[in-house]
This record gives structure tokens, sequence and C-alpha cells, in this order.
């Protein structure tokens, strides 16, 4: 999946504005000898967010190989489980799995999906919990990896102007090992279900 025009050009468009009005009240302080540190330590900040969205879109783009091999699900959980307890805002993180069985997957290529589906989740009160199952739809035939964040806002939260181009990147991986990612928002809880095709 391709990130939307509009995802781009809003991301673009608020990005260069953080950076012209920090290197604008970097020159004033410069101007005025006043205290120069927040402006710099803003313009690099800005600068830094820059490079990573442009970064990231290209990564939207570009071709991606997947070398595919059996993987149990017990390894892609603790990968996803290292991703929860890197974030900022790390939350406990509850993991039951009904089912162990393997996918034919890319583990370096998944690994850049945990990040953008954490992120995606937003901040919580609660734990973090992961359920792996059977998938339940009878059009699947693999596994589910059910990620729900509880204690939150019900709506889907992007935290950034990257996190979109993150979401797309991680569609796409998914897309290419045959699976979906679906979201569902619950009351007080935001949900995303990782679908992966049985070996």
């Amino acid at each position: 999946m391709e990130p939307e025009f509009g995802t781009v050009t809003r991301g673009l468009e608020m990005l260069l504005d953080q950076l012209y009005y920090w290197a604008r009240r970097a020159v004033e302080q410069r101007r005025e000898g006043g205290d120069r540190e927040i402006a710099d330590r803003m313009l690099t900040l800005a600068t830094e967010n820059l490079e990573r969205f442009v970064t990231t879109l290209l990564e939207c783009f570009r071709a991606i190989e997947l070398a595919r091999t059996p993987v149990p699900t017990s390894e892609l959980v603790a990968a996803l489980v290292r991703c929860a307890r890197d974030e900022p805002a790390a939350a406990t993180v509850v993991v039951r799995a009904d089912i162990e069985t393997t996918v034919l997957a890319d583990p370096a290529q998944l690994a850049r999906v945990w990040p953008a589906l954490v992120r995606r989740l937003g901040p919580g009160s609660g734990a973090l919990g992961v359920t792996v199952a059977p998938a339940t739809r009878a059009d699947r035939r693999g596994v589910e990896i059910v990620v729900q964040r509880s204690g939150a806002s019900s709506s889907l939260v992007a935290p950034d102007v990257t996190a979109e181009l993150d979401w797309a990147l991680a569609l796409r991986i998914i897309e290419l090992h045959g699976g979906e990612l679906d979201e569902e928002a619950r009351p007080r809880a935001r949900e995303i279900v990782v679908f992966l095709p049985a070996e």
C-alpha cells in the first residue's frame, strides 16, 4: 500500500512550516543577542523530523524483497513484545497464546511492522494485550495476532506526521506476506489484528 497523496503533502507542509519557524527564531535570537539554545535545539529537531519523514517516504516506494523462512509464532510475538517495551510510554504487556504454529515470514521485515503497530494504538492506562489464535474468518487459513491497548480513547491515533507513512509501510509489508492488518475501535480500547497465512 502506498501512502495517500494528501498524507504526504500535509506532512511535508507541517514539517517545512516547523523548520521555517525555528530557523527564523534562531536568526532573530542571534540578531538580538538572546538565548539561542532552545531555538537551535528545536531547529535541529525539526531537521531530524523532516529527514525521517523523507527517508520513510522513500522506503514506501522502494522494492521490498522478502527472505521468507519458517518462523514460530512465539518468536514473532517476542519481537512485538520487545518493541512495545522499548516505546517511551511502555506499558505492561500481557500475552495469551491459544496456538503455537509456524508461519512462512521474513522476521527482519516484520520487525519494521511492530513499531508502527504499537504507535498506531497510541498510549493507554492499561496493559497492552497480545493474543495469538487461529484465524477466525472462514476464508483465512493461518494465525491472528491480536494487539489491544486498553484504558484509552477508542479512536486510532497517529502520534506524528511520519506515523501515517510508517503505517502505510507496515500495511505493504503484511500484504507482501499474503496477510492483512485490520483495525477496530472499541469503547475504551483500540485493537489491531495481524493476520498471517499458515506455512
